[in-house]
């Protein structure tokens, strides 16, 4: 899966009542090397998106008629958000705090004002891939996760159908080490020792929301005690691989991401990690 594309099954559909706008933006996106398709009014894009699966960011105008935007928005969220990865944009020609904060509450990731450039288009499509392998990959590790928990967990009453057998058994622990053995392509095995990777995963996958995680949460993932969670986070930060600073907002509390070559080492290996599981076919 290559987020510069945002995944080989994954279209992008732009939505604008206005048709030279609506060419514009659709002619940009393709020549940026997306694959593109166009909507001409909410409805028509609500339908699309249930029809084609395949559609995994949709960039919309704020302003049509009948249903407009912030209806969009809210459809998108409530319908289909839950359900699959699917990564919103939005578009105006009209931009204020309070259309900002309405797109932001209906799960838009960006608030594009028009006319749009072809670098600032570039740039929204680039922060809406991180965001769109994030929401797939999650979408992905827990359906492989049900996949490969027996029933007979979940459920007493199920009894022993469902167990995975010797050979599936064999093949998820094949599937582990493969996990194990390419993590070492991207990242030195010497300071990913004990709980090291753990933390580095965690503040990856805040870093690719776009987030910065609290030290204390990070080292929390690990279940081991803070003081020996916090020497691993020392030597992540010693290693250069994760950046570390006072909240400005709050004195008391350190925030962590990733640097930004620990970043594009991440987006790599789980690209490849991604290919590697069975769900990914």
């Amino acid at each position: 899966m290559a987020i510069s594309n945002l995944s080989k099954g994954c279209s992008i559909l732009v939505v604008d009542d206005d048709s030279a706008c609506l060419e514009e933006y659709c002619d940009a996106i393709e020549n940026l090397g997306y694959t593109v398709i166009s909507a001409t009014s909410a409805p028509d894009a609500l339908k699309q998106i249930a029809e084609s699966p395949e559609i995994g960011v949709v960039i919309t105008d704020l302003e049509m008629p009948t249903m407009d935007g912030i209806s969009l928005l809210s459809e998108i969220s409530n319908r289909f958000s839950p359900h699959r990865p699917i990564v919103t944009l939005a578009l105006t020609g009209h931009s204020s705090l309070q259309v900002a904060t309405k797109a932001m509450q209906s799960q838009a990731i960006d608030l594009l004002s028009k006319p749009v450039s072809m670098e600032q288009m570039a740039e929204a499509l680039r922060r809406a891939s991180v965001h769109y392998f994030a929401t797939a990959y999650r979408f992905q590790i827990t359906a492989l996760t049900k996949r490969l928990d027996p029933p007979i967990l979940r459920d007493p009453l199920a009894g022993q159908e469902g167990t995975p057998t010797e050979e599936e058994l064999q093949a998820f622990t094949r599937m582990l080490l493969k996990f194990q053995h390419n993590r070492s392509k991207f990242f030195d095995p010497a300071v990913l020792a004990g709980p090291s990777w753990e933390i580095l995963l965690d503040i990856g996958e805040a870093t690719l929301r776009g987030e910065a995680v609290p030290a204390s949460s990070a080292s929390a993932s690990t279940h081991v005690p803070l003081s020996t969670a916090l020497r691993h986070v020392n030597n992540l930060v010693d290693a250069g691989l994760v950046r570390r600073w006072i909240d400005p907002t709050d004195k008391r509390r350190t925030l962590l991401e990733l640097e930004p070559d620990a970043v594009s080492a991440m987006q790599r290996y789980l690209e490849t990690a991604w290919k590697l599981h069975p769900l990914s076919e």
